[in-house]
């Protein structure tokens, strides 16, 4: 496993170019500067820092740092106190600062005033509403129905989730925990990946698949893995857990049930995948499944 590691990370590190970006489309960039380093989706700077903190790569590799400058420059908006995208249709966008946060916590960064203010945003106006809430026009919603429409978007809280899930719990300010508290209880209140109002359906056809890396969807073993980072244990992740079970082959491994179009290959679609594995095994040996 270390040795598939270490050659993925060096094969992802290769692909940056001179300026610390991955992916990039001088093409698309003329055309949608807005979306600079935001996309090609998958393979641009920010998501590949996403896939290096999920492959666990090592925090203190410079090269690494420099693009996380690079994208934190592009997308902090001193303004607004938090990361965003130029359309203010999609204001604000908890899954683009979730990541945000967990990259620069994985990555250990220093502690910012930036960050702070990005969690005490999310913590005073992030919803978790499930199925009841009108999106107003004013600020901070911005008639942003996409993270913000009846149901909140679960895959900005789950990513707010996992950004907050990095920062350590001795450096975790009162807002952080709070925040942190409601994410977790939206998870169960969904039994970590099924509907909350036809609990026999999964909340969205993808998250009972094995995925890897986690971009801005969550599949349900990452919000597992999480849980079990946060020492939650609640009869409600029974199903999920039950799930995760019933989904290990005979020779003990996991496989890939959906690829992704990133920048290196790190496994098939319907093969055993390293990765997926390591991570099902942390779930359960925690759990005692």
């Amino acid at each position: 496993m270390r040795d598939i590691r270490q050659r993925t990370i060096a094969a992802i590190l290769a692909k940056q170019d001179e300026l610390f970006r991955w992916g990039f489309d001088a093409r698309q960039a003329r055309a949608r500067p807005e979306y600079l380093y935001y996309s090609p989706n998958f393979k641009s700077t920010l998501w590949t820092l996403v896939l290096l903190a999920d492959i666990k790569a090592p925090a203190n590799i410079p090269q690494i740092q420099s693009s996380i400058h690079l994208i934190s420059e592009r997308f902090f908006s001193p303004q607004h106190g938090i990361f965003r995208l130029p359309d203010m249709c999609r204001f604000p966008i908890p899954c683009l600062n979730g990541n945000m946060i967990y990259l620069h916590r994985y990555f250990r960064t220093s502690p910012s005033a930036p960050l702070d203010r990005t969690i005490a945003f999310f913590s005073d106006h992030q919803r978790f509403d499930d199925g009841d809430f009108k999106t107003p026009k004013s600020y901070p919603y911005c008639s942003n129905t996409f993270c913000y429409g009846k149901h909140s978007c679960y895959w900005g809280v789950t990513k707010l989730f996992k950004g907050i899930s990095f920062i350590p719990r001795e450096l975790r300010t009162k807002k952080a925990q709070l925040l942190m508290e409601n994410c977790i209880d939206f998870v169960l209140q969904h039994e970590v990946c099924f509907s909350s109002h036809r609990s026999d359906e999964f909340l969205h056809r993808d998250i009972g698949r094995l995925v890897f890396p986690n971009f801005y969807k969550s599949d349900f073993l990452e919000l597992l893995w999480l849980l079990a980072r946060e020492g939650v244990n609640d009869s409600k992740m029974a199903r999920s857990l039950e799930l995760l079970r019933r989904k290990r082959k005979a020779d003990g491994c996991w496989e890939l049930e959906k690829p992704r179009n990133i920048i290196v290959s790190i496994g098939q679609k319907s093969r055993a995948n390293v990765y997926i594995t390591e991570r099902a095994n942390e779930v359960l040996n925690y759990y005692g499944w």
